[in-house]
């Protein structure tokens, strides 16, 4: 009777165990996971997709840094990492960026122009939209 008892008691904990981890399962599985830019593998994915006349004038660890840089201007701007829904539009001019980040790297005595920065950012879209982070471009003409 008591091998009984314990083979029933096996079973309904099995099932139970059974049951929750099929459900976790299934809801992780409904959810993607939420993108994450990882600096490292970031500035190693855009240096790598550079043209080579921007790459032959600027080093790994400008790339970083034009990220870095960008990637704060955007926190400052109210573009917020931690939540994928955003109550309010924010809306990033691409040349007072472009402008913005050729004036701090001016300031570090480096030497960076616009149209390495502007291949840097092209890269980081690029590399957000491989990751999954970003969607396609909005459309210009639609009314908001």
């Amino acid at each position: 009777m008591a091998i009984v008892i314990l083979v029933v008691t096996a079973f309904v904990v099995f099932a139970m165990a059974a049951v929750t981890i099929g459900r976790e399962t299934h809801r992780l599985d409904a959810v993607s996971p939420a993108p994450a830019l990882e600096l490292v593998d970031a500035v190693d994915w855009i240096a790598e997709r550079l043209p080579e006349s921007v790459s032959a004038r600027i080093t790994y660890e400008d790339v970083r840094d034009l990220v870095t840089w960008h990637l704060q201007m955007l926190d400052a701007e109210g573009v917020r990492q931690e939540s994928p829904e955003m109550d309010d539009l924010v809306i990033i001019e691409d040349q007072g960026t472009i402008a913005a980040l050729v004036k701090r790297a001016a300031q570090q005595n480096r030497d960076i122009n616009e149209d390495q920065v502007r291949a840097v950012l092209d890269g980081e879209l690029a590399y957000l939209r491989a990751i999954g982070a970003v969607g396609p471009l909005a459309d210009p003409e639609r009314e908001l």
